[in-house]
Parts: structure tokens; sequence; C-alpha cells
């Protein structure tokens, strides 16, 4: 069986456990040397089908021209890949919230067997939630983390991991825009290697 093959009977797997939800399945290049781990998709990317194409993706967007990667050659997956939402009782409008342990649990199989599909040379993961399922280290932080490599074991493998702050941190906490770039850079760096 192909690789777009098993990737596409894991979506299908995915798919009918979490009927129902607003499912936005993970794209770009199989073939690639990095695989690129969000959280959840927010209500931008359920309105498109697409993983991060809402502000965040912008400042994704501009990580790549950093590195010098166009999207199409990468493949960007998020770890819960349905929307994380909740009615906000002030607005009574939909809102993104975190994953609980449960949801986490239920959906970290399906990311570590992707990872097996994709078997890119470098993870990189965007904040805590894909640091996490991917370490499977639970007490992990990116605040400890970021911008430095790691080896981590998945499914027999070992695979290079790199922990970024996830592209919407930076919209929220101005101070960590140097700090964001400059493991982007130390990135670029790695991969010029």
């Amino acid at each position: 069986m192909s690789k777009q093959d098993r990737l596409n009977k894991l979506f299908e797997e995915y798919q009918n456990e979490f009927a129902g939800e607003e499912i936005v399945l993970d794209c770009g290049n199989i073939d690639t040397r990095i695989l690129l781990i969000g959280e959840a998709p927010g209500k931008d990317e359920v309105k498109l089908s697409q993983p991060f194409v809402g502000a965040a993706g912008k400042n994704l967007n501009k990580f790549l021209e950093v590195i010098g990667l166009m999207r199409d050659n990468i493949f960007v997956a998020n770890s819960i890949k349905y929307r994380l939402s909740k009615i906000n009782p002030k607005s009574g409008r939909k809102i993104n919230r975190p994953p609980t342990k449960d949801e986490i649990e239920k959906n970290q199989g399906y990311l570590l067997k992707e990872i097996g599909i994709i078997s890119p040379e470098i993870i990189v993961t965007l904040g805590n939630v894909p640091l996490k399922m991917v370490s499977g280290d639970k007490s992990i932080s990116i605040g400890n983390v970021h911008g430095e490599i790691m080896k981590i074991q998945v499914l027999d493998k070992e695979y290079s991991l790199y922990p970024l702050y996830h592209p919407a941190s930076i919209i929220y906490n101005a101070g960590l825009q140097d700090v964001y770039m400059e493991d982007v850079v130390k990135l670029k760096g790695i991969l010029e290697k």
C-alpha cells in the first residue's frame, strides 16, 4: 500500500471515530523533510477546510518565508483534527477552547501513526499540546525546550523534534516575537546543514 493510501486509510478511520465533529484533515507534501504539527483547527480552518489559514496561518507563512520553504514543500498537521469549541456565555458565539486530557489521549494514537506514515526528517511542533503528544511527556513545557533539537522515539523510529511556540502565541504575546524569530532562524540553520 502506498504512503498516500495508508494516510487516506488513517484519515478515514479518524473521520469514522470522530463523525459529527468539524474535521479539517492535514495536508501537504507527504514526502516532505519537515512535518509541522499544530494543536487544532479554528473557525477559519473549518470554513476553508485547510489547516493554518487564519491569523496564525499568516504568521506560519512568514515563518516559512524566513526558512525559505514553500507551503507546498511541507506537510501541515494538527494534533487534534477537529475544532475544539465552546459557546462564549457573554457573546453566545462559538469560540476555541483547549483540549481535554481525554481528547488528547484519543487523538494521540492517530497523530503518532501519521508521523510513522509521513516519516519526516524533522518534526516541528507548534505549542505545548503537540509537543506533549509527540514527545509522550505530559510534564514538558514549550517555555523550557523551544528552539532546541530533541531526539524522540515514535513507533520504534527515532526522529528529530524541534519545538516552537505556536504562531498564534505571538499574536497574544508580542514579547515572544523576538524569541520566536530567533528560533525560526536557528531552524533555518539546522535545515541548511
